[in-house]
């Protein structure tokens, strides 16, 4: 078992289960390093003569196969722990036989009861990162309502928690994304490998889909094309089978990132689908979706220009990002973040404000339907309220700045009558 984890593509082990993004320097492959936190890459992988795999990590000095890798991002030196930790997500990832291959109806149920454990969680931190990220925030708070979100805590650290599903809505993985927290996984998976889509009999009938990798990117591209169908890989070594999920006639627009993984991802998928359509996302000289979606490109090219009486139109208005962009004539993405940011104004505001005591629960079925009603009345108020706050605030903001141009414009004044008063003496 130990020879054949040092037989092991350290590279691609470390692709899949931490994320780590290779790039191709002679017989080498650089990367950042999974341990820590850089900018600058120090992590060498190569494969020897003796066709071990092996990574030495300049950063901190350390070196070995994949056995020491595991041990140094654990931080665990216990070796059998260590084989045991390297074999098991080998297997996961399809880089190691297993000897038997477990039922996988169980690990469904444990998926489904976890996950029924984790909708109960707040879900307040999973939609303000998701926000920051620059997700419009009608798909956030559409996600969370429908389950397709949560958070998970573990460890000390809080998960953004993915429910990955099928076209007949079984749930295939869990993909957790860290916001904050000590824990060293950046990102993990609980379940198999397998695309997530919002909208998989969207899917079945589209025209053209665009393909990515991550589901942050997926967001990404729903935020930037906002009626577009999305199936956001796991992995790009996942593209080859992409055939299992995409219909026959659609064009195929692939927007993987802008590296080496990605550039090979691209290539497999032409080399899978030799006759098929496929088009380039143009990501703008970024390095992937959702880098370009935070820098906001596309905006600045957006001929309109919004008054403060237009952004709190549109951050108040019940029309969909697409339809506002058409009627003010500017791209769907700027009206998303002036949404996203009257979202996080109006959370700020909003978390300093004294909340009254809430009414005791009745036990009684007969006033369920009551209750239903009134936390649906309350819970609209309470967003008035809070646009309400959001307009005040800015109308002070606007008050401010004429009061601020009106005291210049009084001190030109007085400057440019003592030069006439010189003058005339």
């Amino acid at each position: 078992m130990i020879e054949a984890l040092k037989q092991i593509d350290l590279r691609e082990f470390m692709s899949r289960c931490w994320q780590t993004r290779f790039q191709k320097e002679g017989t080498h492959y650089v990367a950042l390093s999974p341990f820590r936190e850089e900018k600058t890459p120090s992590l060498y992988v190569s494969r020897e003569k003796d066709g071990h795999w092996v990574y030495f990590d300049h950063g901190s000095g350390r070196g070995g196969t994949v056995i020491d890798a595991v041990m140094e991002y654990e931080g665990d030196d216990d070796l059998g722990r260590a084989i045991g930790t390297a074999t098991r997500m080998a297997q996961e990832v399809g880089l190691l036989a297993k000897k038997w291959e477990p039922c996988g109806r169980p690990e469904k149920q444990d998926l489904e009861g976890l996950f029924k454990k984790l909708r109960e969680h707040e879900t307040t931190l999973v939609g303000d990162y998701l926000v920051g990220r620059g997700i419009a925030a009608e798909l956030v708070e559409r996600m969370i309502s429908s389950g397709v979100v949560v958070l998970n805590r573990l460890h000390g650290s809080a998960y953004c928690c993915f429910a990955v599903r099928d076209a007949k809505g079984g749930l295939r993985s869990l993909y957790n994304r860290k916001i904050n927290g000590s824990a060293k996984r950046e990102k993990f998976l609980l379940g198999e490998q397998y695309p997530f889509c919002l909208d998989w009999k969207k899917s079945a009938e589209a025209v053209k889909i665009y393909l990515c990798e991550g589901i942050i990117d997926a967001l990404s591209l729903l935020t930037l094309e906002e009626d577009a169908c999305v199936l956001g890989f796991p992995g790009v070594h996942c593209v080859p089978k992409a055939d299992d999920w995409l219909p026959s006639k659609a064009v195929l627009v692939e927007a993987f990132d802008e590296d080496e993984a990605g550039r090979e991802a691209a290539k497999g998928l032409r080399q899978s689908f030799p006759n098929r359509a496929i088009e380039r996302f143009d990501l703008r000289g970024t390095h992937d979706v959702n880098q370009l979606l935070c820098s906001g490109p596309r905006e600045d090219r957006s001929p309109g220009k919004l008054s403060l009486e237009d952004r709190i139109a549109v951050a108040l208005s019940d029309k969909s990002s697409r339809e506002l962009a058409n009627e003010y004539g500017v791209h769907h993405s700027r009206i998303c973040r002036i949404r996203n940011e009257a979202t996080t104004t109006l959370k700020q505001v909003w978390s300093q404000r004294r909340r009254g005591r809430q009414a005791k629960a009745k036990p009684s079925e007969e006033v369920e339907s009551v209750r239903g009603e009134l936390a649906e009345t309350k819970r609209l108020s309470e967003l008035q309220a809070m646009r309400i706050d959001w307009l005040e605030l800015q109308v002070k903001m606007a008050e401010k700045r004429i009061e601020e141009a009106a005291r210049k414009g009084k001190a030109r004044k007085k400057k440019t009558s003592k030069r006439l008063s010189k003058c005339s003496i």
